[in-house]
């Protein structure tokens, strides 16, 4: 292989990498709420801190492939990580990827799983 089609390769691959790069990423704070569901008593114990996602893509902006993200699912997935009942003092933001296909749109959930005494 000549010196020029190495270079004229290399160029190539980084033109393509920028162009199927991420476009914008954007983080907005959604919302902090005292619990995620309703308490079902006031015995309980604090598992700890846990975060959940749920994400969706829609190809060239408009065509969803994917579900919408929900919160309902993000709950559940961070409720699930530390296998408690419920979820106390809870953050909300989202974040939106645009990229050269779609977008990616990853609605995020943080707090603190409880677990009620029985």
């Amino acid at each position: 292989m000549s010196a020029l089609f190495v270079v004229k390769l290399s160029i190539g691959i980084i033109c393509f990498h920028f162009m199927t790069g991420c476009l914008y990423k954007g983080v907005r704070v959604a919302g902090i709420e005292p619990q995620a569901g309703q308490i079902e008593s006031s015995l309980y114990r604090i598992l700890g801190e846990s975060e959940g996602m749920s994400s969706s893509f829609n190809l060239f902006w408009i065509i969803p492939v994917t579900p919408q993200a929900r919160y309902d699912r993000a709950v559940h997935d961070a409720i699930s990580g530390l296998k408690g009942d419920s979820l106390i003092d809870v953050r909300i933001w989202l974040e939106r990827q645009i990229w050269i296909v779609g977008m990616v749109e990853i609605l995020h959930v943080k707090g603190k799983v409880i677990q009620y005494e029985k």
